[in-house]
């Protein structure tokens, strides 16, 4: 049995991979895995028994990879790219927003969360995530409404990472309180957890390069940006070809071995105008609309990924 352990308030997830991954080798008491919510994505809602344990998992992380969503296609609609698609994603993402924070809170027959919730510590959580989202969710509408309402982007921008550590301490939280660890073992809780990760910073990178190309934070964007898209890449390659230093093993079969070669082989195209932004170079609108396009590709198989890992630890192969 295995201790999940909460990442500390504040502590940036922007390091070195060995780095970012030892508070999950070393947390105390146990050789241990914090499981992402994120990596339960993918999980089937059909359900035989009456646990909803899994479904609240499922929510909270896929919470954390909106608040990234929202900001990205907020500056994406404003700035005149991939427009209709931006503002599609822009719509869905709210109404799931809004949809499963009020599912975490009081319970949804429909997504299989069966009462509100109970526990103090997730449901202070959830408080926390609900005011900080009611302050943000006007700006949301008013970019869906009118696009060209830049200053409500920018309201969504300056207000994305303060949700996000909201979100994952909520995940942690709920992780913490929730899972089983007699059904995953810590090592692929581990693999579980650095593929969750991913998810959200697909749409971190995407939300990053709109605050370069439309100037807006465009500076620290592009640190950031750079920062992400090493953490991005090591993680993909310590998933691949493993990382001995924090106990990643490398793909254990070829699903997911086919997987990663797909993801590794897109990050090898949608990296080049991402590097362009990093080196303060120009994109046209083709280029700009390349990156939001295809970091949704990404996110798109890294589902397919997280539900690979979630079926091969089940297997306990």
């Amino acid at each position: 049995m295995f201790k999940f352990c909460k990442p500390r308030s504040g502590t940036s997830i922007f390091k070195p991979l060995t780095l970012m991954l030892l508070p999950f080798a070393l947390c105390s008491g146990s050789a241990v895995a914090q499981s992402s919510a994120d990596a339960e994505i993918a999980i089937d809602t059909s359900h035989s028994g009456t646990s909803d344990s899994a479904d609240r998992i499922l929510l909270a992380g896929q919470l954390r990879t909106f608040t990234q969503q929202l900001a990205a296609a907020s500056c994406a609609v404003t700035s005149g790219v991939d427009v209709e698609e931006a503002h599609d994603v822009l719509e869905t993402a709210m109404a799931d927003f809004d949809r499963y924070l009020a599912a975490l809170l009081d319970g949804d027959e429909e997504l299989h969360v069966l009462g509100p919730e109970e526990n103090a510590r997730v449901a202070a959580d959830l408080a926390h995530v609900e005011e900080e989202w009611l302050t943000v969710h006007p700006s949301v509408e008013a970019v869906i409404a009118d696009g060209s309402d830049v200053d409500a982007a920018h309201f969504i921008d300056d207000h994305n990472l303060k949700l996000l550590e909201l979100t994952t301490i909520l995940s942690a939280d709920i992780v913490g309180h929730y899972a089983d660890p007699s059904e995953v073992s810590a090592r692929d809780s581990l693999l579980i957890e650095i593929a969750g990760r991913q998810l959200m910073l697909t749409q971190k990178m995407a939300k990053d390069s709109c605050e370069i190309w439309s100037g807006y934070n465009s500076e620290a964007a592009r640190v950031d940006l750079a920062e992400t898209m090493d953490v991005f890449e090591s993680s993909l390659r310590a998933l691949r070809f493993g990382l001995d230093a924090v106990g990643v093993i490398a793909a254990p079969n070829d699903i997911i071995r086919d997987d990663l070669d797909t993801l590794l082989a897109r990050w090898e195209i949608v990296k080049v105008n991402q590097q362009t932004l990093v080196d303060g170079g120009e994109l046209t609108l083709e280029q700009k609309t390349e990156i939001f396009h295809d970091l949704l590709l990404e996110l798109e198989d890294l589902n397919h990924l997280v539900h690979d890992y979630k079926e091969y630890a089940e297997r306990g192969e």
